[in-house]
């Protein structure tokens, strides 16, 4: 094996020196400064962000054609392409997952553009296509991105991404027959569908100007609750920062639907996090932690507390809980403090803690109650 790499590293050299040196087309700069926090950032090629210009337009031109003109000229290029598509010609199937009596799976026959997503009425049953992305579009260039089902079994929404952007769409559909209810989302972005009663939670922006849905500076995030049925346009707005136009926000419902939270982000390497109690109407949304510097992830609502994983003042992770009537950090208490090991991830399972810890390259899983006894 290391003679080949060594004789095909050998033979790629020469090739590549055989060839003229290349002239590459001058990019224009441009005189775009921005300042964050009293520092200037120079950005001379912002320019480029639009991609429906004549002038990106023409750059991109130019960029192909020299390498275009380069790869043709190795000599081996189609013997590479060969053997690299008969390496990546190979079935893929991602490991089940259950949801409301059903499995599902992800299944690629090799050179597809896009998994195909199945489900499945029992581990040994026939397997049937649920959701094909790459019908989505004539060149496989809309992509599946996330994938959340209601309480109740009967909805299913997904968000898709077309040609690699950022922006997302949200389409709801019938699990039981397949077909696309009337419920389409725009504009959405740093989000999933977020289920609660006969609807759903979802992040979005304002609709950008015509001709700059790619070059617009994303400001003013907001979280919707979209109710089945009803035209975006009169989507609930639920949270909103004017004075951070910059920071961003995502939904997350507990299991049993009584509590909403909100994770703020886009400063520092952490997240704000609040709150709002469902089980009452026009509760307030409440703060219960603000420092940026560490993460903090509600776990799940059990009984009358809040389970959290987070970093704070614990660089490799701990688990920690708060009562519902008192939720501000403040309040939170250590369940299961920091270890020697880096504690990766947390699951409830049957009323238990499933902890996960990384150790000498490996996983190991430890089990623990509510209160924190292994």
């Amino acid at each position: 094996m290391k003679k080949a790499t060594f004789l095909l590293t050998g033979i790629m050299a020469t090739s590549c020196a055989q060839q003229k040196a290349i002239s590459y087309p001058q990019t224009a700069t441009v005189d775009t400064v921005d300042t964050y926090f009293g520092v200037s950032v120079p950005d001379p090629y912002r320019w480029l962000e639009n991609d429906t210009s004549a002038a990106t337009a023409s750059w991109v031109k130019a960029q192909n054609e020299i390498t275009n003109n380069y790869l043709e000229h190795i000599p081996f290029r189609q013997e590479l392409l060969k053997r690299l598509t008969e390496l990546a010609n190979y079935e893929r199937i991602s490991a089940p997952f259950k949801k409301h009596g059903k499995y599902y799976f992800y299944k690629n026959d090799g050179l597809q553009n896009q998994s195909v997503l199945y489900v499945q009425d029992a581990l040994n049953s026939e397997a049937r296509v649920f959701l094909d992305p790459n019908k989505l579009s004539d060149d496989g260039t809309v992509a599946l991105t996330s994938l959340s089902f209601s309480n109740n079994g009967k909805y299913a929404a997904y968000t898709i991404s077309r040609s690699g952007s950022d922006w997302r769409e949200i389409y709801v559909m019938d699990v039981a027959t397949g077909s696309l209810l009337d419920d389409h989302i725009t504009w959405a972005k740093f989000t999933d569908a977020a289920w609660q009663g006969d609807g759903f939670y979802y992040s979005a922006y304002d609709a950008p100007s015509k001709g700059k849905e790619f070059s617009n500076v994303n400001e003013h995030h907001k979280i919707y609750y979209h109710k089945l049925g009803e035209p975006q346009q009169n989507d609930r707005l639920v949270y909103e920062n004017k004075a951070y136009p910059k920071r961003f926000y995502t939904a997350q419902v507990s299991e049993a639907e009584r509590v909403l939270f909100i994770y703020e982000s886009g400063e520092g390497r952490g997240n704000a996090l609040f709150m709002q109690d469902l089980t009452q109407k026009s509760a307030p949304v409440v703060q219960l932690a603000s420092d940026f510097d560490y993460q903090y992830t509600p776990i799940e609502v059990i009984g009358n507390r809040i389970y959290f994983f987070t970093n704070y003042q614990a660089a490799k992770n701990k688990i920690m809980a708060a009562e519902l009537q008192s939720p501000e950090l403040a309040n939170w208490k250590e369940v299961v403090p920091e270890k020697e090991q880096v504690l990766s991830d947390v699951r409830v399972i049957g009323g238990k803690l499933f902890l996960t810890y990384d150790k000498d390259a490996s996983n190991h899983a430890y089990v623990y109650d509510l209160q924190g006894k292994e």
